[in-house]
This record gives structure tokens, C-alpha cells and sequence, in this order.
């Protein structure tokens, strides 16, 4: 299986043939640092856990990386990009701090016009856009539901929430207009936050969602867990022939995404969250791990590959996946969910189900 590889500094990446070699350099501070020197190899710094002694060596076969993850300041050139480009590997750009910057998508060469086109249609015509937004904040509501029944069942009450997120999924179901639909998620998400006072282990104060910038401990994770759900569901939807830029729930716009994040509702519940409950609870991170700037709360170098590492085991977390009787990850399961909606949109499923987690 493919695995994603993330960037952070203090290891020296050089391509040979068909494989990538990555070589740890041990006893070296961070830099953040990304460069590519010109010579028979395109070498670069790639991030790699410190090791003590002399550097280990990694082979990893080019056709075996899923994307690239790149943190920091990161310069490259054109030879770095006709690689990845011909072994069609996106490349995910964020910021020393963890925020995204942008991607590089290679061509793809399976590119339709004809399904951007029904995407836009279905996009523009109220009777077709109306259903599909439903149907992912629906499957949004219920797995937010449904990590919030995993708590009362072990103990913690939340009755009370329970009961009116219900409600409020009831009424997702005859909502008129998207921007209604949007208004209860923003309900729902506040009888949400409230409950993870309780949910975590340990006393850190969280009241609402703070994102430009990061307010506290737990807004920057959401931030930072956020970012890396997107840059993946950017990567699936590449793999389809679905446009990022057009979508159902998310309105379009400059710079947006909204498939993306149309897309990601659906799993920031299973996904982004369960890895903070689990971080927090375990005391992976603390409020060491954490730093206060002008520009908000952002999370250590070091604690960031921790959370990295996290995020991606539980993308690696294989579930049984009810609707379809079969064991999957969540990783493929995001692939799956792009072409669903695919299918959906060309007519070859009658009804557009997003995943729920119960």
C-alpha cells in the first residue's frame, strides 16, 4: 500500500533509479528547511526522527509514496517537480506553524470534462445540489453523534445533547436551502464542543471554535488536524476524476476548495477528532508541546510529528464498514466516498450515501 511521506527537516532525500533514499543526519538541529541541489541525484532535506550515531539509510520505492507533506521553509525546483509530477505524487505545502499553504497537483491524464460538467450542472440546479448537501451533512451529524454516544456509553451523561442533535439532524432533512443546512451544523458543532469538557481526560479549557488565528490548546489541534484531512481528501479527489473547486455543501470561490471540505465533514469526526481525544487523553501532547505567538496557539516542531504520526495511524485504522460487509481503513474509505459521489453524479447509483460511523 502507498503511505504518505511528511517533510520536516534533518534528512537528506535522493532519488536513484526508481526508488527514494532517505538518509537521517543525526546530531543535527532542525532547520525547516526543503532543498534540492542539482546534480545526478535530486537530493533534498526531508524530515526523519532523530538518531543517534551516524545517519540510517531508507529505500523507499518511488511508486510506493501516496503524497508528500512538506513543513516549513521549503524551496525546490523544477527537476523535484517532473519527478513527482511523472509518478503523478501531489505535494502538500504548509507553514513552519502548520498552516496549509497550497498543492501541487501533477496533471492527470484521466482528467474528464464531461464529469466537471455534471459536477457544475448538479452545482448550479437547486433540485440536484439540495439532496447531496443533505446527504453529507446528514452522514456529518450522525458521526459527530455517534463519537458522542461512544462517551455516554462509557460513563459520561450527555443525554441532553444527544437528544437535540437529534433534532437537529430530523431537520437537515426538510431543510430548503443550503445556507439552512449550514445553520444547523453550526448548532450542532456548538452542543458538540461542549460536550469535550467532559470527553477529555484533563483540564484544558475549551468553549468554542477560535480559527483565524488558534485560540488555546484544542483550537490549534482542530486547526492543525484539519489542514492535514484536507491536504488528504485533496489527494483522493485527485485520484478521481472529480473537480476540488466545485462542490455542494462549501461554496465555490477564490482560493477555496469546497469539495474538499465537503468531503472532510463527513470525516473530521471519525478522523481529525477521535486523534485529539486520543492525544489529549493518553498525554501524548500536553501544554508543553504547545506555543502562544502573535498569530495564535500553534503546536511544537516536535509535538507536531507526534500528532502526525497519530493522524496517520488512525487513517491506517482498519474498521467494518456495515453498509458494504467488509473490513476497510479509513484512508481507502475517504477514495471511496469520491467515488461514490462519482457515481452518483454519472448515474450509475441511484442515491449518494456518505459514510456513517454507526
Amino acid at each position: 500500500m502507498k503511505r504518505n511521506i511528511y517533510i520536516f527537516s534533518n534528512t537528506i532525500l535522493s532519488r536513484k533509479n526508481d526508488s527514494l533514499i532517505l538518509e537521517s543526519m543525526a546530531d543535527v538541529d532542525p532547520i525547516h528547511e526543503v532543498d534540492i541541489y542539482e546534480s545526478e541525484h535530486e537530493n533534498v532535506i526531508l524530515p526523519a526522527p532523530k538518531r543517534e550515531g551516524t545517519g540510517d539509510v531508507r529505500h523507499i520505492p518511488v511508486e510506493s509514496v501516496e503524497a508528500l507533506y512538506t513543513f516549513g521553509e521549503v524551496r525546490f525546483n523544477t527537476q523535484f517537480f517532473r519527478c513527482v509530477g511523472y509518478y503523478g505524487i501531489p505535494v502538500h505545502i504548509f507553514n513552519y506553524y502548520g498552516g496549509y499553504i497550497g498543492t501541487f497537483l501533477p496533471e492527470n491524464s484521466e482528467g474528464n470534462g464531461k464529469i466537471e460538467l455534471l459536477q457544475y450542472q448538479a452545482h448550479c440546479e437547486p433540485e440536484k445540489r439540495l439532496p447531496i448537501a443533505k446527504a453529507i451533512m446528514e452522514s456529518a451529524l450522525r458521526n459527530i453523534l455517534s463519537n458522542i454516544r461512544s462517551y455516554h456509553y462509557t460513563g459520561s451523561a450527555f443525554d441532553n445533547e444527544i437528544a437535540e442533535i437529534c433534532v437537529y439532524i430530523e431537520q437537515v432533512r426538510s431543510a430548503q436551502s443550503v445556507e439552512e443546512l449550514m445553520g444547523y451544523e453550526g448548532n450542532v458543532r456548538q452542543i458538540y464542543y461542549n460536550t469535550w469538557n467532559k470527553v477529555l481526560k484533563h483540564e484544558i479549557k475549551f468553549t468554542k471554535r477560535v480559527k483565524n488565528p488558534p485560540s488555546g490548546i484544542i483550537n490549534s489541534m482542530i486547526s492543525f488536524g484539519n489542514s492535514l484531512l484536507y491536504a488528504v481528501c485533496l489527494s483522493e479527489i485527485y485520484r478521481t476524476r472529480l473537480s476540488p473547486y466545485i462542490g455542494f455543501l462549501h461554496e465555490t470561490g477564490d482560493k477555496k476548495l469546497p469539495l474538499v471540505y465537503d468531503i472532510s465533514e463527513v470525516f473530521k469526526p471519525i478522523i481529525v477528532d477521535k486523534v485529539i481525544f486520543r492525544t489529549i487523553n493518553l498525554k501524548i501532547l500536553d501544554e508543553d508541546d504547545f506555543q502562544q505567538t502573535e498569530k495564535g496557539m500553534y503546536i511544537k516542531d516536535n509535538a507536531r510529528k507526534k500528532f502526525v504520526e497519530e493522524f496517520e495511524n488512525r487513517l491506517s485504522t482498519v474498521i467494518h464498514h456495515k453498509r458494504l460487509n467488509r473490513r476497510i481503513s479509513y484512508r481507502p474509505l475517504i477514495r471511496m466516498e469520491c467515488f461514490n459521489l462519482l457515481n452518483y453524479l454519472t448515474g450509475a447509483i441511484k442515491t449518494y450515501e456518505p459514510y456513517r460511523s454507526n
